[in-house]
């Protein structure tokens, strides 16, 4: 009896060590045809995948209004996926799941930019216009309602700039140490956000004395509210014309999840 469960043990273990042996072989060979070259794939290509890959060249070509060259090259961006599929029976009709017309469509449709895509000076520079117009906004409709055009000393023009600027980078600097970026269970550095905040209120203060400044007042005046107003429509409308330039996604009150 136990002869027998150690001979069907036997053969139980050869057959995982065949299809582990298998599944290497098959890994290597995957992994060389990730390293061939377009014209080396193109001359695998079963018959059925050639004529959808020849049809979709021509999609892309009439589709995207493509040079021949331009469409073939964006064609051999795919070919290793293709035949990798093609090697483990799925032709390109089965594992694109459309047509040589949809897939080209598909490929020329614009991809929606992910908030993970997007690099920090991006978000700061969004933020910080955010907040330049905020200021410089709240500040033009005091001074409509105040007569006294002393109504902020202080906060001149060029104080109004900074703040807003750095306000904007911080805040986007906290939302990236407080938000998700991968895990799941990420711990708030508080340590980081309170010196953070010390520093930035710490710059502030110095920056707030240095341009009070009767000496520097020239190049720091304190403006009328229309023209608070004026400066944060333009900054408000640099501010979209840079975030539909560059797609951003989120914003300083509502981040977008960089983890996804």
């Amino acid at each position: 009896m136990a002869e027998k469960k150690t001979e069907a043990q036997a053969k139980i273990d050869t057959s995982k060590q065949e299809k582990l042996k298998e599944k290497v072989i098959n890994q290597n060979i995957d992994d060389e045809v990730k390293q061939m070259q377009p014209a080396e794939l193109r001359k695998q290509l079963s018959n059925k995948n050639s004529d959808y890959v020849f049809r979709l060249q021509k999609e892309l070509e009439t589709q995207g209004k493509m040079s021949h060259e331009d469409a073939q090259k964006k064609v051999d961006e795919l070919l290793n996926d293709l035949i990798i599929a093609q090697r483990h029976g799925q032709p390109a009709s089965t594992y694109y799941g459309l047509s040589p017309k949809l897939k080209a469509a598909d490929m020329l449709k614009p991809k929606k930019r992910k908030a993970s895509d997007i690099p920090f000076w991006q978000y700061a520079t969004d933020n910080a216009l955010f907040y330049v117009a905020l200021f410089f906004g709240l500040f033009g409709l005091i001074g409509l309602f105040q007569r006294n055009n002393k109504y902020n000393s202080e906060m001149g023009a060029l104080t109004l700039l900074i703040v807003g600027a750095a306000l904007g980078v911080f805040m986007t600097k906290y939302n990236e140490w407080v938000l998700p970026n991968g895990g799941k269970n990420r711990k708030i550095p508080w340590s980081k956000l309170i010196w953070g905040f010390i520093l930035m209120m710490a710059l502030l203060f110095i920056c707030f004395g240095v341009l009070s400044l009767r000496a520097l007042q020239i190049i720091n005046p304190v403006l009328p509210g229309i023209y608070n107003l004026i400066i944060a429509a333009v900054a408000y409308g640099i501010r979209w014309l840079f975030r539909r330039h560059y797609q951003i996604i989120g914003s300083a009150f509502s981040p977008a999840d960089r983890s996804k």
